[in-house]
């Protein structure tokens, strides 16, 4: 699947569940209906959205492969890691400023830490380098 047709995917999603061709192709910024009508075709080989007998585009609620495992946040594509990581980063403060524990307990929290935020780094630029 496209990364073209992923983020148009996001930008329809992000609109409304339901689209006519002129309704998509104003959403979407395109110049002509024929586009829009490609890209309604296309979204619906690939499974993302659904075709009515009224000639309306539903958008699917399941969604794709490749946004599984990621948030989507104002159209912006995010690695669900990433809320792990800040929650157990704030938890593992949150305890070391109240309880002030020894050096070896630091160092125990940074090795549960900094595999998560390893994580979600790769990730991340794994989603910028799809362009998501």
């Amino acid at each position: 699947m496209g990364k073209d047709i992923l983020r148009y995917y996001l930008v329809l999603r992000m609109n409304g569940q339901e689209f006519g061709v002129r309704q998509a192709q104003r959403v979407l910024g395109l110049s002509s209906p024929g586009k829009a009508q490609r890209i309604l075709n296309r979204m619906v080989k690939e499974g993302l959205m659904t075709r009515r007998e009224d000639g309306k585009y539903v958008i699917v609620k399941d969604p794709p492969p490749e946004l599984v495992g990621k948030l989507v946040i104002k159209g912006r594509v995010y690695p669900r890691i990433l809320i792990y990581a800040t929650y157990a980063t704030v938890l593992a403060s949150t305890y070391t400023l109240l309880t002030r524990p020894g050096p070896g307990f630091l160092l125990v929290e940074a090795m549960i830490v900094a595999p998560l935020w390893l994580e979600a780094i790769i990730e991340y630029f794994q989603i910028r380098k799809q362009g998501l």
